[in-house]
């Protein structure tokens, strides 16, 4: 396929301006709505959005992890649930590259191959002649209305990770669970299979992808798919939330500068605490951005070199992308405690901040509890 020319890091924000107003303008329908708004979806399809981490083989532009980083972001401060519906498949199109050549080609093939899915192994999978037969129940399938196919994690009858695979969005079913507290606009919707056959070529060892290890790996222009998916997809979580957390500090700041005291008349702007609370949240937002870029440094050291990220390595990721979001929350709760009683209203753009960060922090790849523990392990040489 050809590509486009001079597709770089710079057109990609240059591109990500331009539609942003357009994409805020809608994040209310598609909240309303429990699904992103289609014109969305076609926005940041035209804008090209997706093919950022597509294989070039396939047509693709094959940029860096921190080029979708910084796209996530950018679009998540307009419309959360556009960045979020972004970065879920893009992963799930990044994860593709450690996919079969042949499964690259069938869902990359006709010009769409839009991914959404889940990656956690919820669901099982069965050997049976040519492939797998796979059945169960996968949560949070953020996207799903718009995709042509849907990415799963799959264990073995004991609930151990076995294989991903990818399958036709229409030999799965939908059931419509997603009424929660934030990130409505995501559609992330369960997905049910019932004794769905896939092919082999359709699958990849689940051990052997999040090791980096896939032999399919090597074959591209570039090493961005030798990366750790366990690294990446904890990071990309990440940088959603960071989109949400920037938008509610511009808010604030708005805010605060037009606010005043009922009873007394004075500017809140020149209240000593709010410039305290302001003070905390924006350092707190930009400590995650910098333990982000410190991540995305490390990809960078590690896909110029084509070796594999250590485990040492994967743990330090997760452990930034976790604590980084948690950044996000507590500067998310701060700046909801200062805003005042207006805050409690629908409405209110930093209530909305604050419900879209608390559901994005409480994804299952940035657990802070786990994650934190992992790290202290790590860090104390403590193996059992």
């Amino acid at each position: 396929m050809a590509l486009e020319a001079n597709i770089n890091p710079d057109e990609i924000m240059r591109r990500v301006a331009a539609i942003s107003p357009t994409l805020a303008a809608r994040a209310r329908d598609s909240d309303e709505a429990r699904r992103l708004d289609p014109a969305s979806m076609r926005t940041m399809i035209e804008a090209g959005m997706f093919k950022i981490p597509v294989p070039a083989r396939v047509g693709g532009y094959e940029l860096t992890l921190r080029t979708l980083a910084a796209a996530v972001t950018g679009i998540s401060e307009a419309c959360p649930s556009s960045g979020w519906v972004l970065m879920v498949m893009g992963a799930h199109h990044w994860c593709m590259g450690t996919f079969p050549e042949a499964a690259q080609d069938e869902v990359f093939g006709t010009g769409g191959g839009y991914v959404a899915g889940t990656l956690s192994w919820q669901g099982t999978a069965a050997d049976t002649p040519g492939g797998y037969r796979i059945n169960g129940r996968w949560q949070f399938g953020s996207g799903i209305d718009h995709a042509d196919w849907v990415m799963l994690g799959c264990g073995d009858e004991t609930h151990r990770p076995k294989v991903h695979v990818v399958v036709p969005r229409a030999e799965i079913e939908v059931d419509d669970t997603w009424r929660v507290l934030g990130l409505r606009g995501t559609g992330s919707k369960d997905l049910v299979a019932h004794d769905v056959f896939v092919p082999t070529h359709r699958a990849i060892d689940t051990r052997m992808m999040f090791a980096g290890a896939s032999p399919h790996a090597t074959n591209h222009r570039t090493n961005l798919y030798r990366l750790s998916p366990e690294a990446m997809l904890s990071m990309s979580v990440a940088t959603a939330v960071l989109g949400s957390a920037n938008y509610a500090l511009e808010r604030f700041i708005e805010r605060t500068r037009e606010r005043t005291v009922i009873i007394t008349g004075a500017r809140k702007a020149e209240h000593g605490p709010t410039q305290v609370r302001l003070a905390e949240a924006a350092t707190e937002i930009q400590s995650a951005e910098l333990l982000q870029h410190d991540a995305f440094d490390l990809f960078d050291r590690f896909m110029a070199a084509g070796t594999p990220m250590t485990p040492n390595d994967r743990t330090r990721v997760k452990w930034q992308a976790a604590y980084s979001s948690e950044l996000c929350r507590r500067a998310a709760a701060r700046l909801y405690s200062a805003s005042g009683a207006h805050s409690v209203y629908e409405t209110s753009a930093i209530q909305a901040a604050f419900r879209n960060i608390n559901v994005g922090a409480q994804h299952a790849s940035i657990d802070f509890d786990s994650s934190a523990e992992m790290f202290g392990r790590m860090k104390l040489g403590v193996t059992k």
